[in-house]
């Protein structure tokens, strides 16, 4: 005789733990706790998923702001610095150090948020 597994819940309206047959179909217990909830819990996550979002954007389009006055800030330096002429061995020395500033910094920022 083969063993009976069963699908175990809790009712999200009674809080109280049912359970059923697990070869009867699990999705009557779901559809039934998603009947039984209010409203609010069903709109909140989309809504709150949206705000996240949202702030995930606004926080990218400062950071594309910033990053795109930096590399004006930058390119002055450098042109002010650099001789015009032959001037190409001293761009790429200068994009190598700019290039390692960055990914040190980015190394910095990322091993102090995993220590968050």
């Amino acid at each position: 005789m083969a063993k009976k597994s069963y699908f175990v819940y809790k009712d999200s309206l009674t809080g109280k733990i049912k359970r059923t047959l697990d070869d009867q179909i699990p999705q009557k217990a779901i559809l039934e706790k998603i009947k039984n909830m209010h409203v609010e819990n069903l709109i909140k996550g989309p809504a709150s998923e949206a705000k996240r979002q949202m702030l995930t954007f606004v926080t990218t389009a400062f950071s594309l702001t910033a990053a795109l006055f930096w590399n004006d800030a930058i390119k002055a330096m450098i042109t002010n610095y650099i001789p015009k002429e032959g001037g190409w061995p001293y761009l790429m020395l200068a994009a190598a150090i700019v290039t390692v500033i960055a990914v040190t910094i980015t190394w910095l920022i990322s091993t102090t948020m995993e220590k968050r």
